[in-house]
């Protein structure tokens, strides 16, 4: 009898990350529905009964009811009404072939180890479309940008980091990697995180990465769009990845998530660290993991560069999400077979972060004279010695600065800034760390969606996938190292920003098994019930209906619309001067400390300059001998007034 004939590729059994995930327990899937919803009721009983106790003990029910909607737990307070109804509907027998189909389409596509042979066959095949969901992701996360970003009317940007952003690619743009700066007098030109200390070294606080990917978009006047294409490329790698662990279905919802997130699309229309850093971090994400399932020295490589860049943008929060990877990372050279593949892993892994982390090196001795001083250090010790890392910080602050005072050094304090700093004790931590969870929510997909997804992940258990325990793990580690600081963010979160897309991961898995449980129940309408929630929280993120809600992301664009139209009126104002070339004076509102107008080219060689009104260092002949060739106006903040510096100034008040 001739021997059996080897399974071929098509019917092998596919090994680790190929198998439906099996039908859950009753017991299992009883345990984490009672713990989700038990959490949605602690959370929304409380407040909904203050609610309706208002609304009966008024004379005008109905008004009262009205008044004290919350789009945030009345509406879903409602929907947890629907609940027993989606339990009792049943399947129509008529259309099952219909869901049965797309069950399968939604489960197909996930990545799972192959065989060489397989590879090889993979390779010669053609893809068959597997990037075009992806792909179809990003485009809408790409279009929805620029559409909000269309609400912005092409104000200049808000923040002050910003425009340190900004100086930092227009510094790469000369060719350069830090500037002179004004010789006779430079303190007059100091700018909101921007380093003038030392002659030739006048340069962003900020790690490089953000600035690198500015340059090319700023050499075409088009900084924003380029943050654009950043935001479609995060969504197509999310998409991407949960494709690769749950298949066609997670694909699409992740991505459809991380595009409509109302957080993100702020975010994306602002120019910070947060977008460039994140499209290092979600090329790692994909391809760590892919490096799980199929262990392969490319996607180690790939890993690693993008850990890397993302370390060049926000070395912090590249810490905190690469720390529970970098662990499992450890753990799982123990089970590769030889040490020659030990060694690969951890080269391809490994290398682009020790290159990356030397090349910092000669990019700090340009910014700041030694190589193991980051600009970011030095600026918090001379500039915001209030603002540093850890608990205590005002103490610790102060200390330094008595300690300088002592040895005869004045640090060129931003007294205003510096001293907006809290001391930070674990009391105030925890409260920041409360502002950060709650307003994550509200940023990403509801405060109730997304205690509901975390609750439903967490309590239903991962044993068929556990590399799934890493998602919950970075987001614990990223609250977890920006903890020890005195800021709870911009926006209340935007340390923890990075989340946000890991949360749509961490839903479309809990809708992948609510779907395949739920029909295997009989029960297919819980599916529509559970996807009901992220839909509401984007319908409050993107609709107002009064009385009832705001749209939280126009609640957004209004905040940040405030200080973008401030910019602009000040633009304008300056370019109706009449004569140039010309240095403009300002005079801070010492009731506004987060506009500063103080914004200039590194080269400080524009028509206009514009620097600040130091009275008490300098009277208006000094100036005049600072500046011959330009004429000289003076801005006060608080009064809005624009005026020539005459003659008649010469003696101030």
């Amino acid at each position: 009898m001739s021997p059996d004939p080897k399974p071929s590729p098509e019917v092998r059994k596919p090994p680790h990350g190929s198998r439906p995930d099996p039908l859950r327990s009753s017991r299992r899937l009883l345990i984490a529905a009672g713990i989700t919803l038990t959490g949605l009721l602690i959370l929304i009983v409380p407040i909904e009964w203050q609610h309706y106790q208002r609304t009966f003990n008024s004379p005008q029910p109905l008004t009262a009811w009205m008044a004290n909607f919350s789009g945030e737990t009345s509406l879903f307070f409602l929907w947890l009404f629907l609940l027993p109804l989606a339990w009792r509907m049943k399947r129509v027998p008529e259309f099952e072939a219909t869901p049965r189909g797309f069950l399968a389409w939604a489960h197909a596509g996930t990545f799972f180890t192959r065989t060489a042979r397989e590879r090889d066959l993979a390779a010669r095949a053609p893809h068959k479309g597997r990037w075009v969901l992806p792909a179809a992701m990003g485009l809408l996360g790409f279009l929805n940008t620029l559409a909000v970003g269309h609400r912005f009317d092409d104000l200049p940007p808000a923040f002050h980091d910003e425009y340190s952003y900004l100086f930092q690619a227009e510094t790469f743009l000369q060719g350069r990697l830090s500037n002179p700066r004004f010789e006779p007098a430079p303190e007059l030109f100091d700018q909101i995180h921007v380093l003038n200390l030392q002659p030739g070294h006048f340069v962003s606080r900020y790690f490089p990465g953000t600035g690198l990917w500015l340059t090319p978009f700023l050499a075409f006047g088009i900084p924003y769009f380029g943050y654009a294409i950043a935001q479609g490329l995060i969504t197509g790698l999310i998409a991407a990845l949960a494709r690769d662990l749950a298949g066609n279905g997670a694909c699409l919802l992740a991505g459809l998530l991380t595009a409509l997130m109302p957080g993100m699309m702020l975010f994306s229309n602002l120019l910070l660290a947060h977008h460039p850093g994140l499209i290092g971090l979600s090329l790692f994400l994909w391809a760590f993991h892919r490096n799980i399932i199929q262990s392969q020295w490319s996607y180690a490589l790939a890993a690693g560069i993008g850990l890397t860049y993302a370390m060049w943008c926000r070395p912090m929060t590249a810490f905190g999400i690469g720390l529970p990877y970098g662990i499992w990372f450890v753990a799982g050279l123990f089970r590769e077979r030889t040490w020659k593949q030990r060694l690969i892993q951890t080269s391809a892994m490994s290398g682009p972060l020790v290159v990356g982390l030397l090349m910092l090196l000669p990019y700090n001795a340009a910014t700041t004279g030694d190589p193991f001083l980051t600009p970011y250090q030095q600026y918090t010790q001379n500039y915001t010695p209030r603002h540093v890392y850890g608990f205590d910080n005002r103490v610790r602050g102060e200390a330094w600065i008595a300690e300088q005072a002592a040895a005869g050094v004045e640090l060129p304090i931003v007294e205003n800034y510096d001293r907006w700093a809290t001391n930070l004790t674990m009391r105030g931590a925890i409260q920041n760390e409360r502002n950060r969870l709650v307003s994550t929510g509200q940023w990403t997909l509801g405060i109730i969606p997304t205690l509901a997804a975390v609750l439903f992940f967490l309590s239903i258990g991962h044993r068929d996938h556990p590399e799934w325990w890493l998602i919950p793990a970075a987001i614990l580690s990223l609250h977890l190292v920006h903890l020890p600081y005195w800021f709870d963010g911009i926006m209340h979160w935007h340390y923890v920003f990075e989340a946000a897309p890991l949360l749509a991961l961490i839903f479309a898995r809990d809708m992948q098994l609510i779907v395949r449980n739920s029909w295997k129940l009989h029960r297919p309408w819980l599916a529509g019930w559970w996807l009901g929630l992220p839909a509401l929280g984007l319908l409050i993120s993107y609709t107002t209906f009064e009385p009832f809600w705001q749209s939280t992301l126009s609640a957004g664009i209004s905040e940040i619309r405030y200080a973008r139209e401030k910019h602009d009126t000040f633009n304008k104002m300056v370019a109706t001067i009449p004569d140039t070339p010309a240095v403009v004076f300002i005079v801070p509102d010492p009731n506004d400390l987060h506009l500063d107008y103080v914004v200039n080219d590194p080269a400080l060689d524009a028509p206009v300059l514009r620097a600040h009104r130091l009275t008490d260092r300098f009277d208006i002949p000094q100036l005049r001998e600072l500046f011959p060739a330009r004429r000289l106006y003076q801005f006060d903040v608080r009064t809005s007034e624009l005026r020539e510096l005459t003659s008649a100034d010469a003696v101030e008040p």
